[in-house]
């Protein structure tokens, strides 16, 4: 009941907001129907589809509510909405169930059907206070911004023409100008930037107010001819009263229309408007839909509370807001952020600058181009932008005048050579922009078909079988990842998703019986996973060392946009370091300080790691004497209290020995003696010792009740970046996964090492650092991670289980780029997926960090990818993908048809699996024990290969304790008994609950609103 009130609560204030959506509204109406409140369920039921006409779950949940108070000619006409909503799709069940209520209405006389009504009809529903009260405060929202927008006048810092050629004279001779001419060149460019954006804003802004007020002008009466066409998208609001259509007997209206052709009834009363046309979505999309065990998408309660995107242009939106279905051929302008030298300054809209020159070609590429990353959820605070198309063709001057001048730049050599974060990408052609706007990552961007081309070269050498293998050379095409293939669990298998799971499993038994057995059909069969090719394209030496793309946020505004998101899961940016977020968004860093951590929970457990403290771009043997990858530590256990008193300590004595070279006249500077000087002792000769130093890690901080306090604290941030959301794949695993969809807590002392690796099945990354003192972080981009793993190898190091620490001098040798910067205390780190990195403290620091999965294709492939070679490596993979991916089926609602068919080909390969064996066991007589999966249970993994177990467990008691029982996968059990003697065998899952996820997991429509 506290979570039923929780949810009342948050829901409550998303609607106080101006932030509730079709989804927020259709929540509140399962919380009220739950709680038998019907009315009230009823009216957050229309107001949902109020604001989003083809809310199908809002359609279907109203139609139940209305079977429950045996009302079934209300509930026969929702869900012919519900069915016109999801025509695409096929739905057996809702079609059995319109037939069954046609049946019941037309065998069932008016006025049997018409008595004791608990709900008012459908027809009445409309004029109940909570929707009416929505219409007139969207009404109102809109007419005020309508107003806003006719009362502006130019800011006093517009830039008259005569300024413009100032600008750009001073751009052309940047090279020779004095100290005071490149300031007053910075503040044109800064004063040109903003006014540029503002005046795309207001032009866009002038647009959506002149398609809200031609959506408005609806009269106050539909005719009867045009009633049908009044409706929005035709939508069911009653029967006709006769002929009889389709076995329906329609109920009395004053007004109705029929339309036979498309089986959708449509009727208004007289003087009635049924569908506002003017309820248009404030600020928001549909968020995430869930669904429940029925089948049915339903929104469920883990959707977060919507926090507001800033305004952005799109010829799509609705209030400035960017809709991820923007159709082709629209002209919009991206969200972009302004560079500086080796950092971006981030602005709600502005266009960026590098080195004096307007960027926005970079953007292009890298944020809405071909090569850009796009979403696959609906709700904009819960995914980058998507279908955002701009056109480099507009009659906008002020774009205009930024292109002409960005192009200009280029052709002139514009830059003087400064540091800049990312170099800018060439404008994209319209060609390769609209190849993108399927929502997946586009391999046809020209600035990554240039920094893939030494890939190409390789891949020559795959043509012939390619040729040959027509599922391999599909593998390749459907890849998101350019010029990597799907891994074999995503590899197509040849059956078409729009067959029934049923007849899936047929379809794969008749290929297996016909003797030929077709290898795309057995994972083992498939080719294996390989390393990314290497590169054999030599880097000029200053891109061997780019500088971290910088982020410096002022508001919570900025923190909260759209253009943030874009930038960070941008593919292309391999790292991101945030600035000012935690003053932006009030976080209170101070929960995590080592005082307060004390003071909350001190016997808390710590693993300790006893290290020798080395120069961050070294890495020296035990004996000091030669520079290796090996990264040696020993562990041990403490608590929190224990390794504050260690922290405080080593502080004491820097600060001691600090206070004594000062006195001695002895240049040192404060806090950092030991990190800039990590030899305790003099070095005799080669050999060095150093100082032995121990790192605090892997502190939990998983428990809500001894940690509650940090954990809400953390529920500020931006949906991006969130612990738990609808958003992220992490949070539909079923279980705690410590350090990924937990919070883990770092204590650290100067020269405090986290040795080199890629995250846990290569997930993005958060890490912010509490303070006081900073961390030197290093980075290299994904696509280079077979190459380091090559130079593990040849210091015998394994890549994925050792400890390894490399050395600088040998990155650059094998021609790898390092990113290398410097995080301080505040600063949020986020890592792509894939990202190698390895880190350092610089001085006293605590740091708190987890994993973040967004739901897309780019993420997912790469997941998989990562899960596949650790399969064939044997090693453990903590998250379960084929676990993952039913669950996800179950409760995310997916709408990127490029992560639909990996997913639904995992699924297909899953069930087909499990499906054999349960075939092969039946037929050698071995019993399947129905063992079933509690809530919140642990995956299972082999005891010997430690592959993940989906569905079927083969177990056995453990020779050394017999109250141990050990779990296997088939090929290990076989291994150790071929006829499987002392195994049993236990299902999870019933084979018709698979194929019922399997055949309800189906492609969701983006939201038109």
């Amino acid at each position: 009941m506290g979570k039923v009130h929780d949810a009342f609560v948050s829901y409550r204030q998303s609607i106080d907001k101006s932030e509730a959506s079709a989804d927020t509204w259709c929540s509140i109406g399962v919380l009220y129907q739950e709680q038998n409140q019907p009315m009230d369920a009823l009216q957050a039921y229309i107001c949902a589809v109020q604001l989003d006409r083809n809310h199908e779950a809002a359609w279907r949940d109203l139609a139940i509510l209305y079977e429950a108070c045996q009302q079934p000619r209300d509930a026969l006409v929702c869900y012919l909405n519900a069915k016109h909503c999801a025509q695409n799709t096929k739905d057996e069940d809702l079609s059995r169930r319109i037939k069954l209520l046609q049946e019941q209405v037309g065998s069932s006389p008016n006025e049997h059907l018409n008595k004791g009504h608990i709900l008012p009809c459908i027809e009445d529903a409309w004029t109940l206070p909570i929707p009416a009260e929505l219409t007139q405060r969207q009404s109102a929202f809109n007419s005020a911004k309508r107003r806003k927008l006719e009362s502006w006048q130019p800011p006093m810092w517009y830039l008259s023409a005569q300024q413009i050629q100032v600008l750009q004279n001073l751009r052309l001779n940047r090279s020779i100008l004095t100290s005071n001419q490149l300031m007053e060149l910075e503040r044109l460019e800064h004063n040109f930037a903003i006014m540029s954006q503002h005046q795309v804003e207001q032009i866009e802004k002038q647009r959506l107010m002149a398609t809200a007020t031609r959506h408005q002008a609806v009269p106050t009466a539909i005719p009867t001819a045009t009633a049908v066409n009044s409706l929005p998208g035709n939508m069911v609001t009653s029967m006709a009263v006769s002929p009889m259509v389709n076995g329906i007997i329609p109920s009395p209206t004053t007004v109705s229309a029929v339309v036979t052709t498309q089986g959708i009834v449509c009727s208004t009363p007289s003087g009635k408007e049924r569908y506002p046309m003017n309820s248009i979505v404030n600020g928001t999309m549909d968020n995430h839909l869930y669904k429940d065990a029925t089948g049915m998408d339903k929104s469920h309660l883990k959707t977060g509370k919507l926090v507001s995107s800033p305004v952005l242009s799109n010829a799509n939106g609705v209030n400035g807001v960017f809709s991820p279905s923007a159709p082709s051929g629209v002209q919009g302008y991206p969200p972009v952020l302004q560079t500086t030298t080796s950092s971006h300054k981030l602005l709600p809209n502005g266009p960026a600058t590098e080195n004096g020159k307007l960027n926005y070609h970079h953007h292009q590429g890298a944020l809405d181009g071909g090569a850009r990353y796009n979403s696959v959820m609906d709700t904009p605070q819960d995914t980058p932008s998507s279908d955002v198309n701009p056109s480099l063709h507009t009659t906008t001057n002020p774009y205009q005048l930024q292109t002409k001048l960005t192009n200009h730049m280029h052709h002139h050599g514009g830059t003087n050579g400064s540091i800049v974060s990312i170099k800018p990408s060439p404008p994209l052609s319209h060609a390769s922009r609209s190849s993108g706007a399927d929502g997946v990552l586009s391999p046809t961007s020209a600035s990554l078909d240039q920094r893939q081309s030494p890939i190409k070269e390789k891949l020559g050498e795959k043509e012939d079988l390619l040729s040959e293998d027509k599922y391999l050379k599909q593998s390749y095409e459907l890849s998101v990842i350019p010029h990597r293939p799907l891994p074999p669990l995503l590899q197509p298998i040849g059956i078409p998703f729009t067959l029934p799971a049923r007849d899936v499993i047929q379809t794969c038994r008749k290929l297996m019986c016909n003797g030929s057995s077709p290898k795309h059909l057995h994972l083992d069969k498939c080719p294996p996973p390989s390393k990314p090719p290497s590169r054999k394209q030599t880097l000029p030496k200053e891109e061997l060392s780019p500088p971290a793309p910088t982020i410096y946020l002022e508001s919570k505004k900025e923190a909260m946009s759209r253009a943030l998101a874009d930038f960070c899961t941008n593919p292309q940016n391999p790292v991101t370091v945030i600035r000012g977020l935690a003053a932006a968004l009030k976080l209170d860093l101070g929960l995590f300080s080592t005082k307060t951590l004390v003071e909350s929970n001190p016997q808390c457990t710590v693993e300790v790691r006893t290290q020798a403290q080395q120069p961050s771009e070294e890495n020296w043997d035990s004996n000091g004497t030669n520079k290796v990858w090996l990264c040696e530590s020993s562990r041990s256990y403490s608590s929190i209290a224990k390794y504050a008193q260690y922290q405080a300590m080593t502080f004491q004595e820097s600060m001691k020995r600090n206070t004594n070279q000062n006195t001695s006249g002895e240049k040192s500077s404060r806090g950092t003696s030991d990190a800039s000087d990590p030899c305790s002792s003099k070095s005799t000769s080669k050999r060095k010792t150093f100082k032995t130093i121990k790192f605090g890690t892997n502190i939990d901080l998983s428990d809500e009740k001894k940690w509650k306090l940090q954990l809400q604290e953390l529920s500020k941030l931006p949906w991006l970046f969130r612990l738990v959301s609808a958003g992220n794949m992490l949070s539909h695993v079923g279980h705690s996964i410590l350090g990924m969809n937990t919070i883990q807590l770092y204590m650290k002392v100067p020269g405090s090492r986290t040795p080199g690796h890629q995250e846990n099945n290569n997930y993005s990354a958060i890490n912010i650092n509490i303070g006081p003192g900073d961390c030197e972080w290093f980075a290299v981009p994904e696509e280079y991670w077979g190459e380091i793993c090559n130079l593990c190898e040849k210091h015998n190091i394994n890549y994925l289980s050792g400890s390894w620490w490399p050395v600088l001098e040998d990155l650059y040798h094998a021609n790898i780029p390092v990113y290398r910067f410097i995080q301080k205390p505040g600063d949020l780190v986020w890592l792509n997926a894939g990202t190698v990195h390895w880190v350092q403290a610089v001085g006293w620091c605590n740091n708190i960090a987890w994993n973040v999965g967004l739901v897309s294709p780019h993420q997912y492939q790469m997941t998989v990818e990562r899960y596949e070679w650790n399969k064939f490596c044997g090693y453990k993979s903590i998250v379960p993908i084929v676990q993952l991916t039913w669950n996800m089926a179950q409760h995310v609602r997916i709408t990127n048809p490029k992560l639909f068919n990996m997913m639904k080909t995992c699924m297909m390969r899953s069930l087909w699996q499990c499906q054999q064996m349960l075939d092969n066991l039946k037929k050698n007589n071995i019993d399947v024990i129905w063992h079933g999966r509690t809530d919140e249970e642990h995956s299972h993994y082999c005891e010997t290969c430690e592959v993940e177990l989906f569905n079927l467990l083969f177990v056995r008691r453990s020779e050394s304790n017999l109250q141990t029982h050990l779990v296997h996968c088939l090929n290990c059990a076989r291994n150790l008994n071929p006829d499987l003697e002392n195994f049993v065998v236990l299902n999870q899952y019933h084979t018709d609950e698979l194929m019922r996820i399997y055949d309800s997991f189906t492609l969701a429509k983006r939201s038109k609103t």
